[in-house]
């Protein structure tokens, strides 16, 4: 595997830098795009001790931020560990200390995760029109289809609430679906067949405090969202790391801020089997999402910048768009 993760490093990283010396407009391609499927979720943070594992691998490994997450594939932080998939623009499940959060199925429109044990959220500010996610426990299954927030916490029995406009689907094991409005929770005790116990969702505590300072001072927009098409993950990144340029080659042009000279896109990070996509770029950077999934990076005027494309209902996602656009000297 080292051979031919090095091998299809140099494949990117010669031509970008023939292309920063002045080389004539070109376009590399470092694999064959796959037909469009769906959008996996992302790595997006990870804090402390957090370990993933993908079918077939030997044992956990340590998480990597902007791992694309396929069927399969679990996480599990340890003693005050923490993390957070995104699975879009401002939608994101987090979990805690001892917490296995798996992914069961992901299909276009259909998410199924499986919470095995600790607590987890879903901060959903955003679902698409007709996007659903479902969340398996020991116990029973949630679906939801809509906006808001919940929490699943699963110790011995399994306590599901929904909160600022959420509301879901339960199905007990052995036992029949109901409702979770917004502003209650259900706990469910038993296994072969649950009981089912319905209240008014408690006051927020520390782990719910924790999430919303995750998204503290976020605008209600990212700047970033008025380039890039909806739904792409990671567009509060590129606010936070990098600036819009205009540029008449390329129109609206995304550069990082803070790397160093001579930084070139794909020279910082790896190269990961995809049970899906294939070989797929993982990039070191926090905002190592977008730009290596949509879009084009482009060399012009002196430095790399990133151009997304045009802004489109339904982006297509690619484990690795390798391709390289240079105006000339």
């Amino acid at each position: 595997m080292m051979r031919a993760t090095r091998a299809l490093f140099a494949l990117v990283t010669i031509p970008a830098m023939l292309l920063a010396l002045g080389a004539t407009p070109t376009t590399v391609a470092a694999q064959d795009e796959r037909a469009a499927g769906p959008t996996p979720p992302r790595l997006a943070f990870v804090d402390g001790e957090v370990s993933f594992w993908r079918q077939g691998a030997d044992d956990w490994s340590p998480a990597q931020v902007n791992t694309p997450l396929a069927a399969g594939d679990a996480l599990y932080a340890g003693d005050k560990g923490s993390f957070e998939v995104q699975l879009g623009s401002r939608a994101v499940v987090r979990g805690g200390a001892g917490t296995e959060i798996g992914v069961e199925s992901l299909e276009v429109g259909y998410l199924q995760l499986k919470v095995t044990s600790g607590h987890a959220a879903l901060d959903l500010k955003r679902l698409p029109s007709g996007e659903r996610i479902e969340i398996d426990a020991p116990n029973g299954a949630f679906t939801i289809d809509r906006a808001g927030y919940y929490r699943v916490d699963v110790d011995g029995g399994t306590t599901f609430s929904a909160r600022r406009g959420g509301g879901a689907t339960v199905i007990p094991a052995g036992g029949d679906a109901s409702q979770v409005p917004d502003g209650q929770q259900v706990v469910l005790q038993g296994t072969d067949t649950a009981t089912v116990t319905a209240s008014a969702a408690p006051e927020e505590d520390a782990w719910d405090h924790w999430n919303d300072q995750r998204d503290g001072g976020l605008p209600a927009q990212a700047r970033s969202a008025q380039y890039v098409p909806p739904n792409v993950a990671g567009t509060d990144d590129l606010d936070r790391s990098g600036d819009w340029r205009q540029t008449p080659n390329y129109g609206n042009v995304w550069v990082p801020r803070d790397v160093p000279a001579g930084w070139a896109p794909y020279s910082t990070g790896r190269w990961v089997w995809d049970p899906y996509y294939g070989w797929s770029w993982v990039d070191d950077a926090p905002w190592g999402w977008a730009p290596y999934h949509y879009g084009r990076w482009v060399y012009d005027a002196g430095y790399w910048g990133w151009a997304p494309g045009p802004v489109v209902a339904a982006p297509v996602y690619a484990p690795a768009l390798v391709a390289f656009f240079g105006a000339g000297a």
